[in-house]
């Protein structure tokens, strides 16, 4: 199911944001279709996660995938029509990421409790690293789908295979999709309680501020990236698709860097240094102006950037009550809710300096917080 929603994500995330960048020329207004899609985790986030501990996960994910069908054949639509109206694709896209908000802490649900407690950073993973390979393969292919059919049936292709990754979801559910919470309270009373909880746990809560952090410099890369491929390295769609799929290569890279690792015992300390690595990437894969260099290092870039989410779900998932493990989920997508600062933010220093500065400056902050969380998270160190 993860894989079939993976593909879907890229062709959607690639089609809109070239189309955008393509009919508008500007860098800002491609980079807010990603801030738009994310903004409204701040809202919904927290109710995904209520939600999937107290509701069939693999219903949610079935009525997830039909639910962004509609929403990508609408966009298809739009682009059919030359992006008119251009506010219809944005209102859309808040859509998409509220519906986003309740697919992660089902998926996230369903890995962990399919295995024992000690082997869920192994659980996280294997899923993470087959939903990046096949992720990989997919960025490549809207690239190329993109420029011989066009955005519209590529959106209309990203839609179908949600649709596949919701029935999917429903049949491999059965047997581990068990509800742990009955249902007595309301959803209400546990988002409150599973926000309370997040912040009274001190490693939860320190990874939380550092997904704040994180998101809004270092994960911002997404948003600009088809100008780098047109501005900076001057590639086009074709390269597009070329550096989104050695970025998922080295997604994939990086997740199975820590199944390798096993039941790593110093998880902070790994996060913390993850971070560190992550930083210096984004600062210079794009730097050169050469699209080998740049091939290479986004490798760096994906393999920093996965491993960090999977080692955050690992250590929420791993810190919080059997019973909240969706709320967890949910909370670490409430904090990364406000990464569309960094989207819009990096779009505008794009236009200000251009993308390779705006980029350098970026990772420069994720690098300093990386070693802000070295010096002073005893905590998180040790855990």
């Amino acid at each position: 199911m993860s894989m079939f929603f993976a593909l879907g994500n890229w062709g959607a995330r690639l089609a809109i944001g070239w189309v955008v960048l393509e009919e508008t020329g500007s860098v800002f207004l491609a980079a807010a279709t990603f801030a738009v899609r994310q903004a409204p985790q701040l809202v919904a986030a927290p109710f995904g996660g209520a939600v999937a501990d107290r509701f069939s996960r693999g219903r949610i994910l079935f009525f997830y995938g039909s639910f962004r069908f509609i929403i990508l054949g609408s966009m298809a639509l739009i682009a059919a029509n030359g992006l008119q109206p251009l506010w219809g694709i944005y209102v859309l896209l808040a859509f998409a990421g509220i519906g986003s908000s309740f697919e992660l802490p089902a998926t996230q649900g369903l890995v962990t409790g399919s295995v024992p407690r000690r082997f869920r950073m192994n659980a996280v993973a294997v899923q993470s690293t087959g939903t990046r390979a096949i992720g990989a393969l997919g960025a490549l292919a809207s690239g190329f789908a993109i420029d011989s059919l066009g955005v519209p049936t590529t959106l209309i292709g990203s839609g179908a295979l949600f649709i596949i990754g919701g029935l999917v979801a429903l049949v491999v559910s059965r047997g581990i999709d068990v509800r742990v919470r009955s249902g007595a309270d309301s959803v209400f009373s546990d988002v409150r309680a599973g926000l309370i909880m997040m912040w009274e746990l001190p490693v939860v809560r320190t990874v939380l501020i550092a997904a704040v952090v994180v998101e809004i410099f270092g994960f911002a890369f997404g948003s600009v990236m088809p100008a780098i491929a047109e501005n900076a390295l001057h590639v086009g769609v074709k390269g597009l698709g070329t550096l989104s799929l050695m970025l998922g290569v080295g997604s994939m890279l990086g997740t199975i860097f820590l199944t390798m690792l096993g039941n790593f015992q110093r998880k902070g300390l790994l996060l913390i240094f993850i971070a560190l690595s992550y930083g210096l990437f984004v600062a210079t894969f794009s730097a050169f102006g050469s699209f080998v260099v740049a091939l290479i290092l986004i490798m760096g870039v994906g393999a920093s950037a996965a491993a960090f989410d999977a080692m955050q779900w690992t250590l929420l998932q791993m810190n919080v009550p059997e019973d909240m493990r969706g709320r967890a989920i949910g909370a670490w997508l409430f904090a990364i809710g406000f990464g569309w600062v960094g989207h819009l933010g990096l779009g505008a220093a794009s236009e200000l300096f251009g993308v390779q500065w705006a980029l350098a400056g970026a990772g420069s902050i994720v690098f300093i917080t990386g070693l802000v969380a070295l010096v002073a998270s005893p905590r998180l160190r040790r855990v």
